[in-house]
């Protein structure tokens, strides 16, 4: 699969170049793998498609100018090292009130950019272990828990490893923050 260079934010999938087989990460809804490629009739054009199979069996058709905006290739080392620094980092204090917190946090939810969904996990993370009772409120969790998953999901795609030791990286990292890594 054929990537483009520069920032995490530029990464995008060369349409042309992926193969049917290849994982590509398809922003909020995270880690899917590409079934197909056919032709569409679309407003009397046809068009050439990728078919991408997501989590759950969603499936879903991109023409090959969407799919060049909306895949990208799944994290490299280089951007698994970034996420887990950010991880690791102390949050800055978010000013805002909670609206904007979860209005921001979507944001970038659902740009699905590793780096993005680190900072929402670690964020959330710190925010549990700074409220009362340990606990988010009710839509910061919901995002918090969602950019989990995908983070989860993508780390075990570009690492190779199960979930539990997806989830235990991501743990160490964030134990790090109190100086209580390994």
């Amino acid at each position: 699969m054929a990537e483009g260079t520069g920032s995490t934010k530029q990464r995008v999938v060369r349409a042309s170049g992926v193969k049917v087989g290849d994982t590509v990460v398809y922003a909020a809804h995270g880690i899917g793998t590409i079934v197909a490629r056919e032709q569409n009739s679309v407003a009397g054009t046809k068009r050439d498609c990728l078919v991408v199979e997501l989590a759950a069996g969603l499936r879903v058709t991109l023409s090959l100018d969407d799919a060049a905006t909306r895949l990208r290739p799944v994290a490299n080392r280089a951007e698994l090292e970034r996420v887990g620094e950010m991880l690791g980092d102390t949050g800055g204090e978010r000013d805002g009130s909670w609206t904007r917190r979860i209005r921001d946090s979507k944001a970038k939810l659902a740009s699905g950019q590793p780096e993005d969904l680190a900072e929402i996990v670690r964020d959330g993370v710190e925010r549990e272990r700074a409220t009362p009772g340990g606990r988010l409120s009710d839509g910061e969790r919901r995002v918090y828990l969602k950019a989990r998953e995908l983070l989860v999901s993508e780390i075990c795609a570009a690492r190779k490893v199960d979930v539990d030791q997806a989830e235990g990286w991501i743990d160490e990292q964030i134990g790090s923050i109190d100086g209580s890594e390994d």
